[in-house]
């Protein structure tokens, strides 16, 4: 059966067009015709199919989010870690698609084809495959944890999985490998706890991690009395400064150094295959970027810089890192973490503001993991965007839907744009309020509707 929806607005996501009160006609889960006002008006009185007609609504093609992580079966983070209960995958998948994306790329890296197509085969939002199988990631993840890997994964390799189905090369280095809010989360605290019986907090962790190396993972960053200080601090007792020095040391750096290796042989395989890459971002590696931006390789590839607003960074490193991108051909991605909603756990709204004020520093956003997976939705950061007067409209919806699925062909099959042909993904959100998601549409069902629906386990 055919299907007409009409909105008040109709974002198509193809040059910062908009249409007011235009529609779109689907049939067999793909978009047949856009139609403008005018024909929208008659087509609506005439049409023999379905109509949703939302005049208080917005749609556009459903969201596109290039850099997920715990949203199939597979080895989490880039340090292998045991994977996600099938219940929490799957919650995370339906998080994803009540905030309206229907499209996710897993940029775990260390899984297999097998637990992507099952995570996409058992549920509504379409699971892609990034990977990130070079000896180097793979001896990070095993230096940092590991405890997700089978021989099976260990033994994959970046061709291999390309030639299976994943479109794109990455995560290419990670907050557990090198040195960043994975440590502060859980291995640093874990091997506090073991050594001292002590607890810290997230916070405290990175404060003692700094105080060893710094915020570029360097043993010459090593100041004693700020250790001493933030023990103190911590309440941390049973150990000498001395000590709690070399059980940091021990516990951050053994992955720094390979997924390092990880990082080059990523971008050296993007580049011999042609495939995108998505570079993990943070002040650890900022100088490993810097010169492999700087190389200038003629060797034509997609590299793109994963949360460029990384809360490592200083405001003025991010925006010269992403300058220094730009004009070295690289692209950058920013994303939401939980930086819009209030909780502020990641501390970046001035990184996010200082390079979203500067057009076209930033290409596409995405979310990330954020803590728990409790990061802020796509559709939130478009509102913000817009609201912030940092882009329009369609600007914003494009740098969620057209532009994450040009920079990685294979990941939406037929565009994420509202045009013929395309695949009838869509999503329909209050003009008033863009976070509140009236429907989402899944290959021309509806799977979401008023922020409830059949989530996980539909196909």
């Amino acid at each position: 059966m055919s299907t007409l929806i009409r909105a008040g607005v109709v974002v198509p996501a193809i040059e910062g067009t908009i249409v007011e009160n235009g529609a779109v006609v689907v049939e067999h889960g793909r978009i047949t015709e856009v139609l403008d006002a005018r024909a929208a008006e008659a087509a609506v009185t005439a049409f023999a199919g379905e109509v949703i007609d939302e005049p208080q609504s917005v749609l556009m093609p459903g969201l596109v989010n290039i850099h997920t992580h715990g949203v199939s079966p597979s080895p989490l983070f880039p340090s292998g870690s045991a994977a996600l209960a099938d219940e929490r995958w799957r919650a995370n998948l339906d998080r994803h698609l009540h905030a309206g994306t229907t499209t996710v790329l897993s940029t775990c890296g260390l899984g297999s084809m097998e637990e992507i197509r099952y995570a996409d085969a058992n549920h509504a939002v379409h699971v892609r495959a990034a990977t990130a199988h070079t000896p180097g990631a793979i001896d990070a993840a095993r230096a940092a944890d590991g405890a997700g890997l089978t021989a099976r994964h260990r033994i994959l390799t970046i061709e291999a999985m390309l030639d299976a189905g994943a479109v794109a090369i990455g995560e290419l280095g990670g907050g557990q490998t090198l040195g960043g809010g994975g440590q502060d989360l859980v291995y640093l605290p874990a091997a506090i706890r073991e050594r001292t019986g002590g607890v810290v907090t997230q916070a405290q962790a990175r404060t003692l991690k700094e105080a060893v190396l710094g915020r570029f993972m360097s043993e010459r960053r090593y100041r004693a009395e700020v250790l001493a200080a933030a023990a103190e601090e911590a309440a941390i007792t049973g150990i000498t400064t001395e000590e709690l020095r070399e059980l940091i040391v021990a516990t951050v750096m053994p992955s720094v150094g390979h997924a390092r290796d990880g990082i080059r042989e990523g971008i050296e395989a993007a580049r011999i295959l042609g495939v995108p890459a998505l570079v993990h971002s943070a002040s650890a590696s900022a100088d490993l970027t810097r010169s492999l931006q700087m190389q200038r390789d003629p060797r034509p590839a997609t590299i793109i810089a994963g949360h460029v607003n990384h809360t490592s960074h200083t405001v003025e490193e991010a925006v010269a890192l992403a300058e220094l991108g730009r004009e070295s051909g690289w692209h950058a991605e920013a994303s939401v973490f939980d930086l819009l909603e209030g909780r502020e756990t990641v501390q970046t709204r001035e990184h996010w503001d200082a390079l979203m004020a500067r057009p076209g520093l930033v290409d596409v956003i995405a979310t990330d993991y954020g803590h728990d997976g409790r990061h802020d939705s796509l559709i939130a950061a478009v509102r913000d965007l817009v609201d912030a007067g940092h882009r329009t409209l369609a600007e914003a919806v494009e740098m969620v839907t057209s532009a994450p699925a040009a920079l990685i062909p294979g990941l939406v099959r037929g565009g994420a744009m509202l045009r013929a042909g395309a695949p009838a993904d869509l999503l329909l959100t209050r003009r008033d309020d863009l976070r509140q998601v009236q429907r989402v549409i899944v290959g021309g069902e509806t799977v979401v509707r008023d922020g409830a629906g059949a989530l996980a386990g539909s196909a």
